[in-house]
């Protein structure tokens, strides 16, 4: 199965694939605020699997910061590789208090049809607003288009393609 974030209750979150994934309510921001980090704007230096990295790192943090518009963004397809509306994805948060991701080795790079791949461990912890720890374990792929001609720069940034995340039992 595959799902993307946590919602009100166990049962509901292996029930519901594809949702997002979880919040710090603690953080407000503003939803049309610019990038936290590099990702949306790559440092010269950074390896693609580093990009790829601060690709999730970025998500959690929007997330975080309630900025899910951004966090939407980073799937792909503007979001639509969430197979969600964007109404969805945010009500998947609704319930959530906190949460603490940690990012694994990235797996090799993998090009397909003018596309690279990478797949992003990740074990992720969230708090429920009724107190309840939860942990995920899985992995996000992502995609970025390789530099082809005619390409946008947009294209060329890192985006979440796919999701197979789990509750822990």
């Amino acid at each position: 199965m595959s799902i993307t974030a946590c919602n009100n209750s166990a049962t509901s979150q292996l029930a519901s694939a594809n949702r997002p994934t979880l919040a710090n309510l603690s953080d407000r921001s503003n939803p049309s605020s610019p990038p936290a980090s590099g990702t949306q704007n790559p440092v010269k230096n950074q390896s693609q699997e580093q990009q790829a990295v601060q690709l999730i790192h970025d998500y959690y943090d929007a997330i975080a910061r309630q900025d899910y518009k951004q966090a939407y963004l980073a799937w792909d397809g503007d979001g639509t590789a969430s197979k969600q509306s964007f109404e969805e994805f945010q009500q998947g948060f609704a319930n959530t208090v906190s949460i603490v991701e940690e990012v694994g080795k990235p797996g090799s790079l993998e090009g397909a049809a003018g596309s690279l791949y990478i797949e992003i461990p990740v074990t992720v912890t969230d708090v429920t607003s009724n107190g309840t720890p939860q942990r995920f374990h899985g992995s996000y792929k992502l995609r970025r288009v390789n530099n082809v001609p005619g390409s946008t720069p947009k294209q060329g940034r890192w985006h979440i393609y796919s999701a197979n995340i789990s509750l822990e039992q």
